[in-house]
């Protein structure tokens, strides 16, 4: 393998596979190598976990075949990049060795939260992040098994209803009042909670898991806040990420929660760039979406390459799919006393809620009206006043 490439990218998710596409649109002869440390080709990390009760291909869901990779010239090199000198310019790879840049793009992602428990089992639990992760879950729940999920977010949810489809007795544990907290207001949250009850997932809010104990017979005794203890074969957690800033950080590149960046995505070290769950913005967030890191690495790219356009402030929609229902929710405001409110229901099943800010539409909810997805996205992003969502999206189509 070359031991100089003018480009490298650390990570094969959506933002480092986005970053290689704009780079080699705008620089038709530049030498770009992609490092991916998975075991396949680049996929569409959101969908491994609405997939798990039945499993999936090596290649389900990758974000293109190996004939893009030769058509756009990008070498991909499944490796694990271990440590970045920034002034050298080089990377070292676990089983590559070394290999020099000009430009430098940490596309490294996010890996999930650890909690700390008590317990002589305490680190016996299942997370998920990866394919492989995916993979082994799916080998190790069988029907009739009882599982322990705990994090009510959406990866939460969707673990617990892909293991009841396998057939196993699923408990639910969320330290919030209401489950996906962070997306839905309690009103959608009761929706939601309501399938997963009528679905035979026991759940519990407010509360979070304190230990887990090995028993004789090969189960876990798994204690939830002071008083509830519960027999399981597994426990899942899925209690959030945070950004993999260790090479950034040990190359000497600044990072706080993430690696920072400035508005066009620039770290502190002239030409290396962040981009996607990994990136700490401007105004301190991280966005740990999947069309933010999209947008992310292809303006990583762009800037990298020679252009110089800040990242759009423009915010991105998220969807929960669960026992054939669809949930929507794009902007929704942290604070909702200083909005006004329309809440609609369009029929027995689908629901909207809209908030409205000096008459535009600023955020939105929605429930099981998936067809008016992209539709209802317009409409935030194009602040529509109340009669126009009315009319558009309220209305049934006749």
């Amino acid at each position: 393998m070359d031991s100089f490439w003018d480009y490298v990218i650390i990570g094969g998710g959506i933002a480092g596979f986005k970053a290689a596409e704009a780079i080699r649109k705008n620089q038709g002869e530049a030498k770009i190598i992609l490092v991916n440390n998975e075991d396949r080709y680049p996929y569409k990390r959101t969908s491994i976990s609405k997939f798990l009760a039945n499993g999936f291909a090596l290649n389900a869901f990758i974000l293109a075949e190996a004939d893009w990779y030769r058509e756009y010239r990008i070498h991909l090199v499944n490796d694990t990049a271990i440590s970045v000198d920034k002034t050298k310019k080089r990377v070292n790879l676990s089983r590559s060795g070394r290999i020099h840049f000009d430009k430098l793009i940490f596309c490294t992602g996010a890996e999930p939260v650890r909690p700390e428990l008590k317990g002589n089992a305490r680190n016996e639990y299942l997370t998920l992040r990866t394919a492989a992760d995916a993979s082994l879950i799916n080998r190790k729940l069988n029907q009739g098994d009882r599982v322990v999920v705990s994090g009510g977010g959406v990866e939460g949810v969707e673990i617990a209803c892909q293991a009841s489809l396998i057939g196993c007795q699923v408990t639910l544990v969320h330290n919030n009042t209401h489950l996906v907290n962070r997306h839905f207001d309690r009103t959608f949250s009761e929706l939601i909670n309501n399938l997963l009850t009528k679905n035979g997932i026991q759940t519990i809010v407010n509360e979070a898991i304190v230990s887990i104990k090995q028993t004789g017979n090969g189960q876990k005794l798994v204690q939830i806040g002071d008083l509830i203890h519960s027999l399981t074969d597994h426990v899942i957690v899925s209690t959030g990420t945070k950004p993999r800033t260790e090479l950034a950080q040990e190359a000497g590149i600044e990072t706080n929660h993430g690696i920072l960046v400035n508005e066009f995505l620039e770290t502190s070290f002239p030409g290396i760039f962040a981009a996607g769950d990994v990136a700490e913005h401007p105004d301190g967030n991280t966005t740990g979406l999947w069309h933010a890191a999209e947008k992310q690495g292809e303006v990583a790219g762009n800037n990298a390459s020679g252009k110089k356009n800040p990242l759009p402030s423009k915010k991105y929609r998220l969807k929960l799919e669960m026992f054939g229902n669809y949930f929507f929710s794009l902007n929704r405001p942290e604070n909702e006393f200083v909005y006004e409110i329309m809440s609609h229901q369009k029929d027995e099943n689908k629901f909207y809620k809209g908030y409205f800010r000096n008459g535009k539409l600023h955020g939105l909810l929605m429930a099981n009206d998936q067809n008016m997805a992209k539709l209802c996205e317009k409409a935030v992003y194009e602040g529509w006043n109340k009669q126009e969502f009315t009319d558009r999206l309220l209305k049934e189509k006749v």
